[in-house]
């Protein structure tokens, strides 16, 4: 049952978790590998599982239809959360949040090849002008910008695929299940990888890396309990929230403020995926409408 000031509140709640867990991950990767970082954020994720799934549950969701698929999605986010962590080691954090806006954009234009959807002219020109947001915020050969810049568009283009793989087993696998295989497949990729980088935290820090994994479940878990309630075209445009969140926590913690080409770079962004999410909800709507005529 709908419930839309429930799924709003839930929704907004995991925008904190997960600006939260950014933050620890741009503290923690100034002394140690972005790869050991996402190997925390995942480890401790998979021992929070317990916290938010019963042991029935948990046998539940152990099942999938698609196997092959979950461990490529999951492998996939695995990936992308290093390169995000990576990021964030080198420019600040609401810098890469609003270049990471792209990657709904890139979903749409991805849609078409993977998911056989229709992007007509006005989307395309959303894609374009969100793309022109990102460079804005790059400055690509106006002056010198560190390297890491370019890295959210890679980041944004993973995130593009694992979100239409999540598309595509959301068809035959509950939500759960997505959940138990997306700590359980990145605990172990990076649990191979995580020797070649490794460095013995300190107590404080083995306790800072159990919060960024503790926040990352909580994140997925309050997003699914927003979509329980809630449809998703319209908490979607809430997104562009964790923007203006990532503004305020690395004013607060790393005295960093976005200069006015990042912010209206960031706005350009912002906009393109607002039309693109009213867009598609109102085609949806449309087709929907039409199907109850047949």
């Amino acid at each position: 049952m709908d419930n839309i000031p429930r799924g709003t509140a839930f929704f907004l709640l995991s925008l904190v978790f997960f600006v939260s867990l950014d933050s620890l991950a741009k503290h923690l990767t100034q002394t140690y590998s972005p790869v050991e970082v996402a190997w925390g954020r995942y480890v401790f994720a998979v021992a929070f599982l317990p916290v938010f799934l019963t042991p029935r549950r948990m046998l539940a969701a152990a099942r999938t239809a698609r196997p092959w698929l979950q461990l490529i999605r999951s492998f996939l986010l695995a990936v992308t959360t290093c390169l995000f962590f990576l990021t964030v080691k080198f420019i600040p954090l609401a810098d890469a949040v609003a270049i990471g806006f792209v990657a709904p954009l890139m979903t749409t234009a991805l849609a078409i090849p993977l998911l056989g959807e229709k992007v007509g002219a006005r989307r395309w020109a959303a894609i374009a002008i969100g793309l022109v947001g990102a460079l804005i915020i790059m400055r690509p050969g106006f002056e010198a910008r560190h390297w890491a810049y370019f890295l959210p568009i890679g980041t944004a283009v993973c995130m593009a695929f694992f979100t239409i793989l999540t598309r595509i087993l959301a068809r035959h696998d509950s939500s759960d299940t997505t959940m138990f295989y997306t700590a359980l497949v990145g605990a172990a990729a990076l649990t191979l990888a995580v020797p070649f980088f490794w460095q013995t935290p300190t107590p404080i820090d083995w306790a800072l890396l159990a919060a960024a994994g503790g926040f990352g479940s909580a994140g997925h878990f309050a997003l699914i309990i927003a979509y329980r309630y809630a449809p998703v075209s319209l908490l979607a445009p809430f997104t562009f929230l964790h923007m203006v969140l990532a503004v305020i926590y690395g004013f607060i913690f790393f005295d960093n403020f976005p200069d006015a080409l990042t912010l209206a770079g960031a706005a350009v962004i912002a906009g393109a995926g607002v039309y693109v999410f009213r867009r598609e909800s109102r085609l949806r709507r449309e087709a929907a409408r039409a199907a109850m005529r047949k």
